[in-house]
């Protein structure tokens, strides 16, 4: 139970690079940070989102991509940036061969740009690291327990050179930690555990501990995992948690409260582990709901924010650090385009005949559109056959910008001005200002094995 159980029949790296200044490393509350992915078809002004940064007292984003609009944003905000770097860009840095072997693809670029920084007289305090996901690691089915913790055997190596290369430059381990992904992957795993507050325990008797919840255990995993290489005492970045409000049966608003009850207080008071007490970097996945990304991993993968695709709160959270849960700020003078929505026409089908022609169009709407929660146990998977038709066209409709040619399905559907939402199944109109930026369906997510290069530092 000290890990998440799925392993990755390859191991996926795109490196980025990130910056910090020597305040990253810092023991202080004010380090929570954000992830802030733009992987969506309407996106808020980038001014709009840092003031919400700002609003909530959200001192550190981690971004996905340099967009110049967000990094204008951001400049002179005191807000401390982590920046990404797409795969296709950082290849030229690295000065290596594609048909060359995996770790001179995907190892070498992360000696050069440190070296690089080095000789710049900056790499004292700009460093670059690989987050990896939590599968990289993990103990044996004979000793499940954190103090048990390795690196797999399959990737070891590579491992060992990343983390002697880390340790030298004096760099953090980045790993990202999904509780959420425990209960996805396995109907076995104790429902409580991935959160703070529950009753399932694991006994570790290998240093004399009781693990009350899986983020606690797979942090000390690694810890463990570290410390055979002989670097136990390496700092380690959460950089990435969170959970999920729809796309899954696990993935609501209730559980996702529930964790971040349990995550945030902990970080307040600086508690740590078991193993390592005290002060954790963490960076929460995500800020605000992306409706492109790839659901590849599964349908919750757009429904990772602590904000909605609007820039409105999901619920209350603690992120001032002063151990009160509160209502979030969120984003102020939001335009949204009209209020109509796109439905099926009762008149225009027979149910008997058309079948196939009304799943055909459905079809044609999900593949443009978000209907990921239309999926069982999401907040909409309980509509009929008509609400099913309607939710899809109206989230077409709402992704082409309310065009009326947007709205007709082959004479299947229609406009309304009536509000056609449904109990816990919400009907959204879309914001405006499309020009704002668009993102097509399908963008990657990686959830196993390692994820990127980052280069730490403080800009903006």
């Amino acid at each position: 139970m000290s890990n998440h159980r799925k392993q990755s029949t390859t191991t996926v790296i795109f490196l980025c690079i990130t910056i910090s200044s020597l305040s990253f490393f810092s023991s202080h509350v004010s380090a929570l940070g954000v992830n802030w992915g733009t992987m969506a078809t309407h996106q808020l002004p980038p001014k709009t989102v840092v003031q919400m940064l700002k609003d909530n007292n959200v001192q550190k984003v981690k971004l996905f991509d340099a967009d110049t609009n967000t990094m204008v944003a951001l400049a002179g905000s005191g807000i401390e940036v982590m920046v990404a770097i797409p795969n296709d860009q950082l290849k030229a840095m690295g000065s290596y061969n594609r048909a060359k072997d995996w770790v001179r693809r995907n190892i070498t670029p992360l000696f050069n740009i440190q070296k690089a920084l080095n000789e710049a007289g900056v790499g004292d305090f700009i460093k670059a690291t690989v987050p990896s996901n939590a599968d990289v690691y993990s103990s044996p089915p004979e000793n499940p327990v954190p103090s048990a913790g390795r690196f797999r055997q399959d990737i070891y190596e590579e491992m060992r050179l990343i983390v002697n290369f880390l340790a030298h430059n004096k760099a953090p381990f980045t790993v990202n930690i999904y509780p959420f992904l425990s209960l996805y992957l396995s109907s076995d795993f104790p429902f409580d555990y991935a959160f703070f507050n529950g009753q399932n325990t694991v006994n570790d008797n290998g240093n004399g501990v009781v693990y009350t919840n899986v983020f606690d255990a797979n942090f000390d995993t690694l810890l463990a995992s570290l410390k055979e290489l002989g670097h136990g005492d390496m700092t380690v970045i959460v950089g990435e948690v969170g959970w999920p409000t729809d796309g899954d049966k696990n993935a609501n608003i209730p559980n996702a409260e529930r964790f971040y009850a349990g995550l945030l207080p902990k970080l307040a008071a600086n508690r740590g582990t078991p193993m390592r007490p005290g002060y954790i970097e963490v960076y929460l996945f995500g800020f605000i709901d992306e409706d492109a990304k790839s659901i590849a991993p599964g349908n919750f993968e757009r429904h990772w924010g602590i904000f909605k695709y609007d820039g409105q709160p999901k619920f209350p959270a603690e992120l001032s650090g002063e151990g009160e849960k509160k209502a979030l700020t969120g984003a102020q003078n939001v335009q949204y385009l009209q209020s109509q929505w796109c439905m099926l026409n009762p008149n225009a089908i027979s149910f008997s005949n058309s079948t196939n022609q009304l799943g055909d169009n459905v079809n044609y709407a999900c593949t443009f559109s978000d209907c990921t929660a239309l999926g069982y146990g999401s907040s909409c998977g309980n509509l009929d056959e008509v609400g099913n038709a309607s939710y899809a066209f109206n989230m077409y409709f709402q992704v082409q910008n309310q065009k009326a040619e947007a709205c007709d399905f082959e004479g299947l559907a229609m406009i309304t001005t009536k509000n056609i939402s449904r109990d816990q199944c919400n009907f959204p109109i879309q914001i405006g200002d499309p020009t704002s930026g668009h993102c097509m369906y399908g963008g990657s997510s990686v959830r196993f094995g390692l994820v990127s290069m980052l280069l730490l530092f403080m800009a903006l």
